[in-house]
């Protein structure tokens, strides 16, 4: 994604597309990785791929400060680790999402970023644990737990694996404004853990019905937390990434909003809010994601929305203020159902529902921003200078191979339209030679350092 890119360091002053019509700048580099830090793979393609997985890292940051050197450190945590789309497989004569994990041992990892001379590094790698101190993996929860996704988890050659009860798809990281200990959320519960800055040891997890409301269960799958963020007062925020399914027609629902859970770590009580979508950018408001949160005040925060729009991909950056919107603890449908099916907009201001604000900061696709997803955000002291970052996906990729032809002619590449049956692979219920392949992809992670005309404060 990221060879497209403008060199590493260079600083550009840029003016298209921003609201105020003021200068931009933004320097843009990769996210060097060293060697030491890949992800070892004794896979299938292990020759296509010998120095292994090149970390990823960019799922979530926080800024920490300067180091005495002048560096500009933040911490970045990576995802559940190298994953790949495949075939759906044949259990007990149903059609089951799968996932392949080429390196099914992983465990998510959070380290040290340093910006310096240049040049952003991954300086220090911490593997995350859970409550005992043993490393938790990436790999999905059992079926029918607090969490699970429904997936199989699958070697690169299609073999089985085993479900981890303690597995995690981390996402977003946050400082602890007390103690200096780390907040993070992943994608599977959701879950929102804090965790040891040190050792990486989860030291409490909050889970639907248990510490978070229960209706965040009902997330999309894959589409948990992705963001969080610790206010001055020490409340976490997390947000749930895409509107919550909860009547079993996601492609349908015409809900505004995704919902933004407040935690109170030192009594437990929490509130929701909603998060206001760009509704009439997508063509089905459940292409609406959340990247990445960052707290500028009790009330205030800069937001990452994105996904597929009606025109392209979408990465904006707002400022949004839950001060004015309604909790929306216990708050149904006047029909008694969960807001997720409401009819729009209009019929939440008739509940009297009032939403978070939002204003527009930044478009950065209209900037030059190449990824898919901008999947980390800081905000600097200065008030002005907005970090975000994107992963490389660990540095690989799937390639079809002999793909078959569907009804119209057309090559069928998703592996998702294929089924796995008895250990052989299938196509509308035939078998077929078909295959995916990993490949090295060289990708990097990319960094992006955005200094606005103003302080965020001036919007």
């Amino acid at each position: 994604m990221f060879k497209k890119f403008i060199a590493t360091g260079a600083i550009l002053v840029l003016s298209a597309g921003f609201a105020c019509g003021a200068d931009v700048e933004i320097e843009k580099y990769d996210i060097d990785t060293p060697l030491k830090y890949n992800v070892p793979y004794n896979g299938k393609y292990a020759d296509r791929i010998p120095e292994g997985f090149p970390i990823g890292i960019g799922s979530g940051m926080t800024y920490i400060g300067k180091a005495k050197d002048g560096s500009r450190m933040f911490y970045a945590i990576g995802d559940r680790g190298p994953n790949a789309d495949s075939p759906r497989v044949l259990v007990n004569g149903k059609k089951v999402p799968s996932k392949v994990f080429p390196a099914p041992n992983f465990t998510p990892t959070y380290g040290a970023l340093a910006l310096k001379d240049g040049k952003v590094t991954l300086l220090s790698a911490i593997e995350i644990k859970d409550f005992k101190g043993r490393n938790i993996s990436g790999r999905p929860l059992p079926p029918g737990t607090v969490g699970s996704t429904g997936e199989v988890p699958l070697s690169d050659s299609y073999k089985i694996l085993s479900y981890d009860k303690e597995g995690m798809d981390t996402e977003g990281i946050a400082i602890d404004r007390k103690d200096g200990n780390l907040w993070i959320c992943d994608e599977y519960g959701p879950f929102i853990a804090k965790m040891d800055v040190n050792t990486g040891r989860i030291l409490k997890k909050y889970s639907p019905g248990d510490g978070l409301p229960a209706i965040v269960g009902k997330r999309q799958p894959n589409r948990g937390m992705e963001g969080v963020a610790v206010t001055p007062s020490n409340l976490v925020l997390g947000a749930v990434q895409s509107i919550c399914d909860v009547g079993g027609k996601i492609s349908a629902s015409k809900a505004p909003f995704t919902r933004l859970v407040l935690l109170d770590p030192e009594t437990g009580k929490t509130k929701m809010f909603a998060y206001p979508i760009d509704v009439d950018a997508y063509k089905k408001c459940k292409d609406a994601k959340i990247g990445d949160l960052h707290a500028i005040s009790d009330t205030k925060f800069l937001i990452v929305e994105q996904g597929k729009g009606k025109d392209g991909l979408r990465n904006i950056i707002y400022l949004i203020d839950i001060a004015g919107a309604t909790d929306l603890s216990g708050k149904k449908t006047a029909g008694g159902k969960e807001l997720e099916m409401v009819s729009g907009s209009d019929e939440l201001e008739t509940l009297g529902i009032k939403m978070a604000t939002k204003t527009e900061i930044i478009s950065l696709r209209e900037h030059g921003w190449k990824p898919s997803k901008a999947e980390g955000l800081a905000l600097l002291p200065d008030m002005r200078t907005i970090a975000v970052c994107s992963d490389n996906d660990f540095g690989f990729g799937s390639v079809t191979v002999n793909p078959v032809e569907d009804k119209k002619g057309k090559d069928v590449k998703k592996a998702t339209k294929y089924v796995i049956d008895d250990g052989k692979l299938t196509y509308d219920g035939g078998e077929v030679q078909t295959s995916f392949e990993l490949q090295a992809t060289g990708e990097k992670g990319g960094f992006w350092m955005i200094k606005l005309p103003k302080t965020i404060d001036q919007y």
